[in-house]
């Protein structure tokens, strides 16, 4: 007796089947192509956060600069006033960017503002921006803190005041 074909009727051959997704080891491959990417983007997402945040706090401080040219134009001084900032063209005395806004008001022109940066993980606490108007040019000029990273310290500003 011949069992040889029907042994073979009876073995079935399954077709190859597509693959239905991916390996354990495909999936940990990208996994760990995004967390060394990420390692690289954070950093630099953080400093770019930083430098814009440090930059719009500039620019709430030049705002003042108008109110005091016209203040000393007019030969008045914001001492004449309540202390407030808003006298000058500073948002208030706080914003979303700055702690506290300040300013002092020379008897012979020159004049400076301040800005006390909101924490930041970043750049930290206690950092501040500064604008000051020399008496002899008339001409305005930016510092900041020591601690300011060089990198997100906006264009002109010196280091230290």
């Amino acid at each position: 007796m011949y069992t040889g074909l029907k042994h073979r009727q009876r073995v079935r051959k399954f077709p190859a089947r597509p693959q239905q997704g991916f390996s354990l080891i495909e999936l940990m491959v990208v996994i760990a192509i995004i967390a060394i990417i990420s390692l690289i983007a954070l950093p630099q997402y953080q400093r770019f956060a930083a430098k814009s945040k440090v930059a719009a706090a500039l620019a709430e401080l030049t705002a003042g600069k108008i109110g005091a040219e016209a203040l000393l134009a007019a030969g008045q001084r914001p001492d004449d006033y309540p202390y407030d900032p808003r006298s000058i063209g500073l948002p208030g005395r706080s914003s979303e960017r700055c702690v506290s806004f300040e300013y002092v008001f020379h008897s012979f022109g020159a004049v400076r503002l301040f800005c006390e940066l909101r924490e930041d993980p970043y750049y930290g606490t206690e950092m501040f921006l500064s604008l000051q108007r020399d008496n002899e040019t008339g001409k305005w000029s930016c510092a900041s803190t020591d601690g300011l990273d060089p990198s997100i310290r906006p264009e002109g500003c010196s280091d230290p005041w």
